[in-house]
């Protein structure tokens, strides 16, 4: 996979709907997408979608996660480089990791077993990449105490 960091500002926000865990908006100017779907077998499914001419990522919604662990800490990202993120080339995959870690303030969303090389940080929310430049961890930041209840209450219910 090809990946790009450019040096620029994003704003993201987080919209709560009902049955989606989480979602994600990056403000961006309207174009086309591309969804790349990321699932283990039937019980978890994280979609991103990505500008089919920009290559930067867009959207990041959480569907389903029937694996998820509360841990009561804060989560914390110390070392990242700041910028957006161009993906390229990648159409997703079928996982055979796929864990959500629900934090106080934040969430991670992993979907590889592999070492975390790279953090690509966009506002509050973290690109994890492997050493290759392939996505396989997504983690948002400063969440507040109703966006982190909507997220237990809709996991719950899966």
């Amino acid at each position: 996979m090809d990946i790009m960091v450019k040096k620029q500002a994003v704003k993201i926000s987080v919209s709560l709907e009902e049955y989606i865990p989480l979602k994600v908006v990056i403000d961006r100017k309207d174009e086309p997408v591309k969804y790349l779907a990321y699932s283990k077998d039937k019980t978890s499914l994280l979609e991103i979608s990505v500008g089919i001419a920009s290559g930067f990522i867009k959207k990041i919604v959480l569907l389903l996660s029937k694996e998820y662990d509360v841990d009561n800490s804060r989560l914390v990202i110390d070392v990242y480089d700041e910028g957006d993120l161009k993906v390229n080339d990648e159409s997703g995959r079928s996982c055979s990791y796929f864990k959500t870690f629900v934090y106080v303030d934040g969430i991670r969303i992993r979907i590889s077993e592999e070492k975390v090389f790279q953090y690509v940080k966009m506002d509050r929310l973290y690109i994890g990449l492997s050493n290759l430049g392939n996505i396989i961890e997504v983690n948002l930041c400063q969440l507040t105490p109703s966006e982190m209840n909507h997220i237990r209450k809709e996991l719950a219910y899966q």
